[in-house]
């Protein structure tokens, strides 16, 4: 098995952790209920209203950075969260331009959804973002492509492998890192699909982690925050990263950071 064999992080660290918030805004529900249904709009309208302001503060508190992957419309509608997000210190990456599936796309319109997201972000914090995750990983086979194609450096969509991996379709154009993610580590999951107690989603994501540490894996986990910013889910996370501070050994860090080192050490 590829992946068995145990992985050195930098300086020491036995596994590899990333925080990534996925800023769906209310057109996440959209896409998924239609524009009418006002009950998910409303729940989804926690995300920039009051969710990402407790995200920001948790990862503050514990002094650790994520990737925030927006909604290119979400940037429009609030250019004050996406200015807050990166004074803060975190990455910025590519999530649709309104959370269209990119299965339902062809490779012409993913390729221009994705520069035209780019182009809202880089406008709003005057850094190109490089990396790419897709709306609810409804990617499709050409997706990997375009990502390369728009000069992107990593992807978070395949969840298939317990470490980063390097996908160079395109021979001609630089490879990209594929960053993997799983459902198990989706606040999604256990939290709206359905509703369970913080203890269960901390439960999972602690004994996952403690796995992935005799190996040497990455666990690239996924949130919403009107989902995981609010009260009792966010509790969830702060147990779950006073256990990831209490372990010493486990490197927090962003997507393109995680990218740039394994793609720089696999050279």
């Amino acid at each position: 098995m590829e992946d068995a064999i145990h992985r050195n992080w930098p300086a020491g660290h036995r596994a590899a952790l990333i925080l990534s918030f996925d800023i769906d805004g209310e057109y996440g529900v959209i896409n998924r209920y239609g524009p009418d249904d006002w009950y998910w709009r409303s729940q989804a309208q926690y995300d920039l209203q009051t969710g990402i302001w407790r995200v920001l503060d948790i990862l503050a508190d514990f002094d650790v950075q994520g990737t925030f992957c927006w909604v290119g419309r979400c940037v429009e509608d609030r250019p004050d969260a996406i200015k807050a997000v990166h004074e803060a210190g975190h990455e910025s990456a590519t999530h649709g331009w309104d959370h269209r599936y990119f299965r339902d796309m062809l490779a012409g319109e993913q390729f221009e959804d994705i520069k035209r997201t780019a182009a809202a972000i880089e406008q709003a914090t005057g850094v190109a973002p490089v990396g790419h995750k897709s709306p609810s990983w409804r990617f499709s086979e050409q997706t990997v492509s375009v990502v390369q194609q728009s000069g992107l450096q990593w992807n978070m969509d395949i969840a298939a492998r317990d470490l980063p991996w390097i996908q160079q379709p395109e021979k001609s154009l630089p490879p990209i890192v594929q960053l993997p993610p799983s459902r198990l580590w989706d606040d999604y999951s256990y939290f709206v699909d359905p509703i369970a107690s913080p203890d269960n989603a901390y439960n999972m994501w602690r004994d996952d982690l403690d796995v992935l540490r005799a190996s040497g894996g990455l666990m690239s986990m996924t949130f919403h925050p009107w989902v995981i910013g609010r009260p009792a889910p966010s509790r969830a996370l702060v147990h779950f990263l006073d256990y990831v501070a209490g372990l010493g050994d486990v490197w927090i860090a962003r997507a393109d950071h995680v990218a740039s080192w394994w793609q720089n050490s696999s050279q």
